[in-house]
């Protein structure tokens, strides 16, 4: 009987673990690795101090009512 149980457990433990793998592999073919460098231009990819300074002003206005 204890043999039984823990073949059950291993079974469902299984499956998740099965699971895990299958997403992970989905993720990193449709996004790429983690910490891998992306098509992203580094001269585009900041915004601007005068942007930041116009939205921090804009936020600040809006909740200080």
């Amino acid at each position: 009987m204890a043999k039984d149980n823990r073949q059950e457990l291993e079974e469902r433990e299984h499956a998740p673990r099965e699971q895990r793998e299958t997403m992970r592999d989905f993720i990193e073919e449709e996004t790429g690795k983690p910490h891998s460098r992306g098509p992203v231009d580094e001269a585009t990819s900041h915004v601007p101090d005068t942007q930041n300074h116009f939205i921090s002003e804009r936020n600040f206005r809006k909740y200080q009512n």
